[in-house]
């Protein structure tokens, strides 16, 4: 079991759009739930025309209420809030609405294990993220986290400014790249850090994961061939579960 968190300081970079690619290329044989934990409110639900229920309002009511959890204790809990979408995706989504949202996540934040479950990987959306805030304690809390830029100079200088705080604050963190107008030496020397992958921007791709378009072959196209890379260099620094060494023999 292990949580992926990403997230962004500011602009958009696609986070959300990441997440749910990278939950959907992970390595089989092992699951996946993407968890919408985007304090100003989620946008799955809108895309793809779901209700709101269940996902992360009853994910977060389960850790108030069922908290503190074991390690692992927390298997059906995740998977119970989740929905499934058209291709067997599980999905966690977040209300529409800031305050509601708001509140799901600052409960969550306090109770993150609720976010752990056997033999599954669980791909967080944080959304932006501030000093001090309760997306801050999720990001604080994953296995690893992935802080996500786009490579235009705001977006660059703000990562560069924020960096030695977040490496002091969480144990695994990664860097995310997305677009392609800036070299990845460039990006490098800039941030001082290296570029764990680039994501170029692909708007077929991202019609596709938000139920909007189906391309032919979408997982051969570039915004899915990224995913699928940064899933395979996470899986192989992600600790297996018994249950998921099981599952891979």
């Amino acid at each position: 079991m292990a949580t992926v968190v990403l997230f962004s300081l500011g602009g958009a970079p696609g986070v959300t759009t990441l997440a749910l690619a990278v939950a959907a290329a992970w390595p089989k044989p092992v699951p996946t739930v993407m968890v919408e934990a985007d304090a100003a409110g989620g946008d799955i639900a809108a895309w793809r025309r779901l209700p709101v229920s269940p996902g992360l309002v009853e994910l977060a009511a389960a850790a108030r209420t069922d908290a503190p959890f074991a390690d692992g204790a927390a298997a059906p809990v995740v998977l119970g809030c989740s929905q499934v979408l058209a291709g067997g995706q599980r999905v966690c989504v977040a209300p529409l609405l800031t305050d509601s949202a708001a509140g799901a996540v600052r409960l969550l934040a306090g109770h993150p294990a609720v976010l752990r479950a056997d033999g599954v990987v669980t791909v967080v959306d944080a959304g932006r993220v501030a000093p001090r805030t309760p997306a801050a304690s999720l990001v604080a809390s994953a296995d690893t986290a992935l802080l996500v830029v786009g490579d235009d100079l705001a977006q660059l200088k703000r990562a560069q400014g924020s960096l030695p705080a977040l490496r002091e604050a969480v144990a695994h963190l990664g860097l995310v790249i997305t677009g392609t107008a800036t070299a990845a030496g460039q990006v490098h020397e800039a941030l001082g850090v290296p570029v764990l992958q680039r994501v170029p921007a692909d708007a077929r791709s991202a019609a596709f994961l938000r139920g909007h378009a189906q391309p032919p072959r979408p997982y051969r196209r570039p915004l899915m061939r990224s995913a699928r890379h940064l899933a395979e260099r996470l899986a192989h620094t992600t600790p297996l579960t018994p249950a998921e060494k099981a599952g891979a023999r």
